[in-house]
């Protein structure tokens, strides 16, 4: 089987709070047009009108960072290291990644991650009981 060709066009999850914006850049794009692609979704009158998260005016209130897992066992969880805006996604990021928002404060200094993953489960649904199968019966 010949392997996959590239994609033309990158589709780019981009995540804070409980916001997931998805974005479609050409392979050719870099970072820099990601978050003008990304300011524009923040803009929206959709965007605005939500104060659960940091309204923005223009492309250095933020930073797109992705995660990284943490490889000493000492430490558990996810760390995020902010992408840099000269830098072209081809080869840099993968086809649908996610990506994460850092704003800054007004002082200019990053501020953490704030992302929540959503409940696999509805909120009312139960979780299934575990049904062991079928077992022999025993030998008497």
């Amino acid at each position: 089987m010949p392997p996959r060709a590239a994609p033309k066009a990158y589709q780019i999850l981009a995540k804070t709070h409980q916001v997931t914006i998805f974005l479609t850049v050409p392979q050719s794009a870099t970072i820099a047009l990601l978050k003008d692609e990304a300011l524009s979704a923040l803009t929206s009158r959709v965007a605005t009108e939500d104060d659960s998260f940091p309204h923005v005016n223009n492309t250095s209130d933020f930073e797109l960072a992705r995660a990284v897992k943490e490889k000493e066992k000492s430490r558990s969880g996810v760390t995020y290291e902010a992408l840099e805006t000269d830098k072209a996604i081809r080869g840099l990021l993968a086809n649908w990644e996610v990506l994460y928002f850092q704003f800054r404060d007004e002082d200019g200094n990053l501020m953490p991650v704030e992302v929540s993953q959503p409940s696999l489960l509805d909120d009312e649904e139960e979780e299934p009981p575990v049904n062991k199968g079928k077992r022999k019966a025993l030998s008497e």
